[in-house]
């Protein structure tokens, strides 16, 4: 890792997380809900008991609690920031969440996971480094184990701002360069629209959506082929299977 991205990681809750993130109770709030609109589909049919879950990546460990409350039993987590393993292993106790950088720690873990997850990581990469991962990720897995990998959508109207609000951003992805790197290495790959979660009024919902709509026919009119795209999901997940 570059000297500079180390030095970012280190106190990456502190510097720039904590300027952009909520409460607590309210992110716990939201990602049971993003969890439950995104993830379980594709993870639902496991055993909540059996079934081993990594998150690489785990940050603060929202994610973890909210796949701990939906009852998965056995959950493991690695981040690269201190700040963020100690919170996350306060807020998911049960699981065992190590503070660690990926590579090294799947080199240990052959073979150890059913479900694999990395929300918000693949951008932070050097390009040289994806392919490789995700190598180490398929090694990872189990026979038939999922890999789901949540990223950005570069599509996304605002999506220049997504991508550089980060400095430890490498890249951007679209749901056509998503495909193109998982292909790389997994099978039946599958990209998928992240839903957009609303913690607001009724009304508020209503009036986002209208106001979408009039947008969206501008755009289509304007520019078809741009329109055509997941240009209101902020976020693409691809789903692979080892």
């Amino acid at each position: 890792m570059s000297s500079y991205k180390e030095r970012l990681f280190t106190t990456y809750h502190s510097t720039h997380v904590a300027h952009l993130d909520s409460d607590d109770q309210e992110k716990l709030e939201w990602f049971l809900r993003y969890a439950r609109d995104n993830y379980l589909t594709h993870i639902d049919h496991l055993d909540r008991d059996s079934s081993r879950v990594l998150e690489i990546g785990c940050n603060k460990g929202y994610l973890l609690s909210a796949l701990n409350s939906f009852g998965f039993k056995n959950l493991s987590g690695v981040d690269l920031s201190p700040d963020d393993v100690q919170q996350a292993q306060r807020l998911v106790p049960s699981a065992n969440i190590v503070c660690s950088d990926a590579f090294l720690y799947l080199n240990d873990h052959e073979g150890s996971f059913d479900v694999i997850i990395l929300k918000a990581v693949l951008e932070h990469l050097q390009k040289d480094d994806v392919l490789p991962l995700l190598e180490k990720i398929k090694k990872g897995l189990t026979s038939g184990g999922i890999i789901i990998v949540d990223v950005p959508n570069m599509d996304w109207l605002f999506a220049p701002h997504e991508r550089y609000m980060d400095f430890t951003h490498e890249a951007g992805f679209t749901k056509e360069s998503l495909r193109q790197v998982m292909n790389q290495i997994f099978t039946s790959v599958q990209i998928h629209p992240i839903e957009s979660i609303y913690l607001s009024s009724f009304r508020a919902i209503m009036k986002k959506r209208i106001a979408r709509f009039i947008l969206y026919r501008l755009l289509l009119w304007a520019e078809p082929e741009g329109a055509a795209n997941p240009i209101w999901a902020r976020g693409i997940m691809g789903i692979g299977k080892r």
